[in-house]
């Protein structure tokens, strides 16, 4: 018995090792040598997954920005802000805060075709995986058009700003959001281009914003690493 363990233990940590190593891979060393030029000439990279028993695809945007990977994360983080710049997003109330680094909120969008407003819920979950790396995921508890929705925001240093990885993958729950599809890459790619113009230009125009986003994320990440603190991803 102890013979086989012996031998396997290389094997083990050969395993963990090169999970680990393939999670740590930067974002910007995934992407092809066209996506990276593309990123470096301004314009997002937008990739769409079809996904076996789904109606839409998985959307995965990504983006350089011209600021630190912790600004952007403090801009994300505080979403009662979006109605002021995503489009359609006309309201975002905070419903509750079980953690400060774990927030549920509601959703307010308007919708096409003289639909009624959707109007969802999230929970929504920060982590600080690494030094200067930050992530956000989310699920969708209620709303009126989806069955189901869940995604990640990750934010990396990338040369003198930073690089984001925004996906997304949405059911619908209804004909009327099925017949979206075509409008869906759109809109989430119009929301990650809104993320990224607040952060360059929006947040230096408003006095003491950046400031008080900066407090807000720093007090959940501190609260996120106490010993008692155990953030997860939404399930």
């Amino acid at each position: 018995m102890m013979t086989r363990s012996t031998n396997l233990l290389p094997l083990l940590f050969c395993a963990i090792t090169v999970t680990v190593t393939a999670a740590e891979v930067p974002i910007w060393d995934t992407l092809t040598t066209g996506q990276q030029r593309q990123l470096s000439d301004g314009k997002a990279v937008v990739l769409e997954e079809e996904v076996s028993g789904r109606p839409w695809p998985r959307f995965t945007i990504y983006h350089l920005v011209n600021d630190t990977p912790k600004n952007v994360a403090a801009a994300f983080w505080d979403c009662e802000t979006d109605a002021s710049y995503i489009p359609n997003c006309t309201a975002v109330k905070i419903l509750s805060q079980p953690h400060p680094w774990e927030h549920t909120a509601r959703y307010t969008l308007k919708m096409p075709f003289f639909l009624p407003d959707e109007i969802y819920v999230t929970r929504d979950v920060l982590r600080n995986p690494l030094p200067n790396v930050y992530e956000v995921s989310w699920k969708v508890l209620e709303s009126r058009y989806t069955k189901s929705c869940s995604g990640s925001l990750r934010i990396e240093p990338q040369g003198n700003g930073s690089i984001l990885r925004y996906s997304n993958l949405v059911e619908p729950g209804s004909k009327f959001a099925r017949m979206l599809r075509a409008k869906a890459g759109s809109q989430v790619l119009g929301s990650v281009q809104a993320l990224v113009m607040q952060v360059e230009h929006g947040l230096s125009k408003t006095p003491g914003m950046l400031e008080r986003e900066l407090q807000a994320l720093d007090q959940a990440l501190r609260a996120a690493i106490s010993p008692t603190a155990s953030p997860t991803p939404p399930q």
